[in-house]
């Protein structure tokens, strides 16, 4: 996969994307993106079905809400820290594999394994190790891998390799809600293991990442300095940082709870088929979208535009989930919602890639990334403050509908903060 030095048409440029590198084949952006599939596979299954429906046969539906909230708060803790401290490791390897792939091999069999300890964990002490090993090994390798984008593809195709990831993205959420939904968490495991084994294939078959022997390492001091995203380099940066991580929390309290939302709210004594069919709808609208939100925002170079009205959509969207009262009315939100989080997903990513300073692409992705982490950790904390104070004082279904109303002013609010972001379209 040829590349060359980003910022070769303006070496001055604080951002990253001017001119000079070649443009990518289909082949080369298809393999290079491959790997967001295994990834979301894998946690749209723990996250929607396997995670609740575990926590639930551990310690019983009297606790379970709590048990998953503090649980997931504990895992995006980790994330959050390991993200962007491995991010920037990767940035100074030194190897002539590269900088971004040694790190994915170290890490790839411990996050495996976590997978099996999670599944199979007779005890919630057990099931915790193996939620931790996942988080931790998981995002060693994701904080590398999620590097290579931005090192390889040219800025005039940002929008549409966005929209390769997104696409990919979506394929993982269907496959993961699929084998989750139907197979059992044993089988769940394996499929998994299996679908990440051959991520890895891909990544280190076929993307042709240049070597790394002249990397520089910065002293560490430098590093923790710059994970607070300051200066004016990096202005827009953190409003795309702050807007993604407002829809993230919205999108991970509708996520996580929409199992227990369908349980408790509607009255479905098992919802996990039902979780899986939302997902399944929400998903294929989401690829359509997607991939003609990430080709449009090329074409027209408006990415703020797409990333406001998607915001918009997924806002209204969530009030639907609100007054919903039957699947059917559930089913069709989730169209909607499905058109508008494709096109805020596809877009989204090169904006922020757009709008990131030059030199340290893996950490700043890593800094990037903790808006998904931390936009769990936030819902699960928001969810822990639901179970232990409002629950008891106005009920378990007024309190999944107040929690589900939230997201909407989330969404809204990160479409409106978007514009800003000024020295991108």
């Amino acid at each position: 996969m040829a590349t060359e030095h980003d910022g070769a048409g303006d070496p001055d440029s604080p951002y990253l994307g001017w001119p000079g590198r070649p443009r990518l084949s289909l082949g080369n952006q298809l393999a290079l993106g491959f790997f967001w599939l295994p990834n979301n596979l894998l946690w749209t299954g723990l996250i929607l079905i396997v995670m609740p429906a575990r926590i639930l046969s551990l310690v019983g539906a009297a606790h379970s809400t709590s048990v998953l909230s503090w649980t997931t708060y504990l895992g995006a803790a980790a994330a959050i820290i390991v993200a962007p401290v491995f991010g920037a490791i990767s940035d100074g390897w030194r190897s002539k594999m590269g900088r971004r792939r040694p790190l994915m091999a170290l890490a790839a069999l411990p996050s495996l394994a976590g997978i099996l300890i999670l599944v199979g964990a007779p005890t919630l002490a057990w099931f915790v190790v193996g939620l931790l090993a996942i988080q931790i090994f998981g995002n060693i390798v994701q904080a590398s891998y999620q590097g290579l984008i931005p090192d390889l593809v040219p800025h005039r195709q940002r929008g549409t390799a966005s929209g390769m990831m997104a696409l990919y993205n979506q394929l993982g959420v269907i496959g993961g809600g699929l084998i989750a939904g139907f197979l059992s968490p044993f089988l769940f495991a394996w499929s998994s293991l299996a679908v990440m084994a051959a991520g890895f294939g891909v990544t280190f078959g076929l993307v042709k990442e240049p070597p790394s022997l002249d990397a520089k390492h910065k002293p560490w001091a430098d590093v923790f300095k710059s994970f607070f995203i300051r200066g004016p380099h990096y202005r827009d940066f953190r409003w795309v940082f702050t807007t993604r991580l407002l829809v993230m929390i919205g999108l991970y309290v509708l996520e996580t709870y929409l199992f227990y939302y369908l349980h408790f709210v509607l009255g479905i004594a098992n919802p996990g088929r039902d979780v899986t069919y939302v997902l399944l709808i929400l998903s294929f609208t989401a690829v359509i979208s997607s991939i003609l939100a990430g080709v449009i925002s090329d074409r027209i170079n408006r990415r703020r535009v797409i990333v406001s009205v998607a915001g918009v959509i997924m806002g209204i969207c969530a009030l639907l989930f609100v007054f919903s009262h039957t699947m059917t009315m559930i089913y069709v939100a989730a169209v909607a919602f499905g058109i508008g989080y494709g096109a805020y997903q596809s877009v989204d990513w090169a904006l922020a890639v757009d709008t990131m300073p030059a030199g340290a692409a893996a950490k700043d992705m890593g800094v990037w990334g903790i808006t998904v982490t931390a936009g769990q950790l936030l819902a699960s904390a928001f969810g822990t403050v639901l179970a232990f104070l409002i629950i008891p004082a106005v009920g378990t279904i007024a309190t999944y509908q107040l929690m589900f109303g939230s997201t909407a002013l989330l969404f809204l609010i990160g479409s409106a903060l978007i514009w800003k972001v000024r020295k991108v379209a």
